[in-house]
């Protein structure tokens, strides 16, 4: 961490740190998902390209839900 609030004389500064921190998080999480074979996020046994797209993906089939919500079933148990 050369950052110059925790070591002077560096040309770091803590927003560069912040910065590399969280993209190297979202890149490391963006090619753990990817490279699964089993997610949430994708259909099991999904090819590599349909799972390397899955955030676009997961981005259209959330707001086609929400643009189209579909009506709960009413369990067996209860009464109308």
């Amino acid at each position: 961490m050369n950052v110059a609030e925790i070591m002077p004389g560096t040309l770091g500064t803590l927003d560069h740190y912040v910065e590399t921190t969280i993209s190297l998080t979202v890149f490391t999480a963006y090619i753990v998902v990817t490279l699964q074979t089993h997610s949430s996020f994708h259909s099991p046994n999904a090819p590599l390209r349909i799972r390397a797209a899955w955030p676009g993906l997961f981005l259209w089939r959330v707001i086609h839900e929400k643009m189209n919500p579909q009506p709960k079933e009413k369990m067996a148990d209860e009464k109308v």
